[in-house]
């Protein structure tokens, strides 16, 4: 019987790709994002392709509610504000080509000043209103961050798309446009609602309910230094050179955030530059300096400052790594703080330049200490030398601008510290599709390949150079000198195959070595990009997990433990030892890369006010399935033929067994039994 129900249903409905809806999100004081009511969205295809065939809809459809179709030209927010408005719209399904290349020339769902209710100028008098006036996104739209009435998909899937446009063009698109019409059924039905402290408060008073209303965006920074930071040598104020970058990006849509430029450029040149520098440890080391070089990749940033205000946040109160313990071994990590960071250097977005040119942005707050714009004049001149050197022009952005949105304002928010913010844009983004499914190896031009040809693709050029260019000032301000060979080179080989595995192929050779998930889910994983969306849940992602794995191997070094020996070292102990069985058929890897917590400080400070916009307090709505069916409606006589002839035939079928029950004993034979002698 279930397997005939089964048949039924496929005969009925047609499933439609249906793996990346919006979905939503909440902050302290409101909710944005999309869900369909609890049983799904059902509404009328129509095809959107001009402003016209909206407003048909509105004004003349005569079939409603219905549900649009539209390609990314239409994807706008006038556009879904009408169909709002009209309250003839029931859902919203926007197709983009398989391989994600924009047919406009930009597109981004972010606002057009990211993260500036949480900005570190957001109450400064002379600054707060910079980015109003001169925006560092121009193209946000802001979609992302409104509440919809309705489920909106998006889909990539050309058979879907064929599916759709075939089932509206029989059915749906003739001048009478009358039944039977084709349908869409949306089902992405959120649990959460209103905002976080309500949601939080839900989730707390039904705590033993199955229902998951929302969780806090969460996951896990990384972070690591060039040179051991033992507990029993103190760390010098002011010794510690801080290079950071994000590995998130923002994302209307579930399961596709690729953060091409907005995330992966600075990334790759963080751990390429990170591999170099490792190359010289040695002669740093055995230097008389007494500096060292943390790097930081962030997680969450793009939400608030998840990760960076984290850290700042612990470092604040002397619990970074972890909380003093005088009872720990000597083989265990200092307390490191605010006061040991010297400089700080920040990777932004670095795929766009012109000219080999990046732009040094500096914090006008901080300058204004004579100390610290001193210092910061001395990170810049030595970064321009080294640049020069490796074909890269770093120049400085007008002192009096503010930073743009980046990781370094965590940190400025509780001490002024020396430091830049390296990016490809002087004033406004150069990337045109910042926050969208479109910011991808397109947007940032990669044209090369897992197998290495090289000489068709200048983006793993620019961000070798970029990364030898920091590798050498890194050296230069470590250790006051030049490396004995007088330049460190950076792997464009590894580059590349950084660029390749994050950008295009999530299955790549290098992200299999060191990802360690069991042989029979690898061919699970297709060609795909690198999802940058932070998630939630308070362990590390795949995508998180994988990145440190393949740091982990770039900034160590192999010795000589068995797998059980590897893997019995605590991350609180200075060195941490990570055992990778498909790497040579077993090796390990001793490095200081580990994971330290992406949280908000917002959801571990006890009646913290949600309001009041010092930390992030983003969370991500639960849900059960995500999925769109396909099915005709026939007219309207057609299904009350159908009701009234299902209740004919049961009233017909009550008689019938009535009738033979009351003459059961003539149609069968079955009269009295005859009495025994």
């Amino acid at each position: 019987m279930a397997v005939s129900a089964d048949r039924l249903r496929y005969r009925i409905y047609q499933d439609i790709q249906g793996d990346m809806a919006c979905f939503k999100r909440f902050n302290g004081t409101h909710e944005i994002g999309c869900s369909s009511k609890f049983w799904g969205n059902v509404g009328v295809i129509h095809l959107v392709e001009e402003d016209a065939d909206l407003d048909w809809v509105i004004e003349s459809g005569k079939h409603a509610p219905y549900t649009i179709a539209i390609y990314d030209s239409m994807f706008t927010l006038d556009v879904l504000n009408k169909a709002q408005v009209s309250k003839k719209v029931n859902g919203v399904v926007v197709f983009i080509s398989e391989d994600h290349v924009p047919t406009v020339d930009h597109f981004s769902g972010e606002s057009t000043c990211p993260n500036a209710e949480i900005s570190l100028y957001k109450d400064d008098p002379n600054l707060a209103g910079y980015c109003e006036k001169k925006p560092w996104n121009p193209q946000g739209s802001s979609l992302m961050y409104m509440s919809w009435d309705f489920p909106i998909f998006l889909i990539d899937n050309q058979d879907s798309i064929g599916n759709i446009t075939e089932c509206y063009k029989r059915f749906n698109n003739a001048t009478e446009n009358e039944y039977p019409l084709c349908a869409l059924e949306l089902s992405a039905n959120m649990f959460g609602t209103t905002n976080t402290e309500v949601c939080i408060r839900r989730a707390n008073i039904f705590s033993f309910s199955p229902i998951n209303f929302c969780d806090p965006l969460s996951d896990m920074s990384i972070w690591g230094s060039l040179l051991p930071m033992n507990k029993t040598k103190e760390i010098p104020d002011k010794s510690v050179i801080v290079v950071a970058t994000k590995m998130d990006s923002t994302s209307m849509f579930d399961n596709i955030s690729p953060g091409g430029n907005a995330a992966i450029t600075g990334l790759v040149t963080l751990m390429a530059t990170a591999e170099a520098l490792f190359r010289y440890k040695a002669e740093i080391e055995s230097s008389d300096s007494d500096k060292n070089v943390v790097f930081f990749i962030f997680q969450g940033e793009s939400w608030g400052y998840i990760g960076s205000s984290r850290v700042v946040w612990e470092m604040s109160n002397n619990k970074f790594p972890f909380k003093y313990d005088p009872s720990l071994s000597n083989d265990t990590l200092a307390n490191f703080t605010l006061d040991h960071i010297d400089h700080f250097i920040e990777l932004s977005q670095l795929g766009l330049s012109k000219d080999n040119t990046y732009f040094m942005h500096t914090d006008p707050i901080a300058r204004s200490d004579p100390d610290i714009d001193h210092d910061t004049d001395t990170l810049m001149k030595a970064l321009i030398m080294k640049g020069n050197a490796s074909g890269i022009n770093f120049t400085s952005v007008d002192k009096s601008i503010p930073l743009p949105p980046s990781s370094f304002q965590s940190f400025l928010k509780n001490k002024n510290i020396s430091g830049v913010v390296i990016t490809d844009h002087n004033e406004e983004y150069e990337n045109q599709y910042y926050g969208s499914v479109f910011d991808n190896y397109h947007n940032v031009q990669y044209k090369s390949d897992e197998n290495g040809t090289l000489e068709s693709d200048e983006l793993h050029i620019k961000i070798k150079n970029i990364a030898e260019s920091l590798a050498n000032t890194l050296f230069l301000m470590s250790s006051g000198k030049a490396p004995e060979d007088s330049k460190i080179e950076a792997n464009a080989t590894l580059v590349n195959d950084l660029l390749y595995c994050y950008l295009e192929n999530v299955n790549c050779t290098m992200f299999r070595d060191y990802g360690q998930y069991p042989e029979a889910s690898k061919s699970s994983w297709q060609k795909r990009p690198v999802k940058t969306y932070v998630s939630v849940g308070r362990n590390e992602n795949q995508r998180t997990f994988i990145t440190r794995n393949v740091f982990t191997s770039l900034f160590g070094e192999e010795v000589n433990l068995t797998e059980s020996d590897c893997k019995s070292s605590s991350y609180k102990n200075v060195f941490i030892h990570n055992y990778y069985k498909t790497i040579n058929n077993g090796t390990c890897i001793q490095s200081t890369i580990r994971p330290t917590l992406a949280i908000s400080p917002a959801f571990e400070i006890e009646g913290y006010n949600w309001t009041s916009g010092e930390y992030s307090t983003w969370t991500e709505s639960g849900w059960e399935m995500m999925k769109v069916r396909m099915f005709i409606i026939p007219p309207a006589s057609e299904e009350i033929g159908l009701v009234c002839g299902g209740a004919v035939s049961v009233i017909l079928s009550f008689l019938l067994v009535y009738f033979f029950n009351a003459r059961a004993d003539l149609l069968f034979g079955l009269g009295t039994q005859p009495a025994a002698c």
